[in-house]
């Protein structure tokens, strides 16, 4: 009975916000594809964001606290981009990734970061080479990036994907889909 209780107290609390998704992507986010948002919602962390500061953002309105909260401006000016509104498929080579990317990537696959255990890392990059098919070829779950002109200044979304392919490809250029804010 505790269990069905606990159970129910989740769905209520979850099915409060559903509305406040909705409202949230049509009122600030509108220009985001649906896959980038759902992703910046239920994987980067804005829906917890969202519902920490629920009280807040009933108190002033959801468009004035998203212009002048501090934290929740900086979800604005990252994904306050001009969107592929569909994945496009990108030549890329590891050069064309910036030089940020390129030294976290490469730290993190050498072990060099310690809040990655390297067991895990490379069981899930393996995990993502093996159980991927068209990984590098262009013919897989879309990736997130921002570019500037042809690189790719910061991967919102499939970071671990991304290195898998050139992995995968002896860091070869590959084809990529993703979609593409600028």
């Amino acid at each position: 009975m505790k269990l069905i209780m606990e159970n129910w107290k989740n769905f209520l609390k979850e099915s409060r916000y559903k509305g406040f998704e909705r409202q949230l992507k049509d009122q600030i986010f509108q220009h985001v594809p649906d896959f980038v948002f759902n992703d910046m919602y239920g994987h980067e962390g804005l829906k917890d964001f969202a519902v920490d500061r629920g009280e807040d953002i009933n108190r002033v309105g959801m468009e004035e606290f998203f212009a002048t909260d501090e934290f929740a401006r900086s979800w604005v000016d990252r994904y306050g981009l001009e969107w592929t509104q569909k994945p496009v498929t990108l030549d890329l080579a590891w050069e064309d990734l910036g030089e940020k990317e390129r030294s976290f990537l490469m730290g993190k696959h050498q072990g060099l970061n310690p809040n990655f255990p390297q067991d895990k890392y490379q069981e899930k990059i393996k995990r993502i080479i093996d159980t991927t098919p068209g990984l590098g070829e262009g013919d897989h779950e879309p990736v997130i990036f921002q570019m500037d002109g042809d690189k790719v200044i910061d991967i919102l979304g499939g970071r671990h994907r991304t290195f898998a392919a050139f992995l995968k490809s002896d860091f070869k250029p590959i084809k990529i889909k993703a979609y593409v804010g600028r």
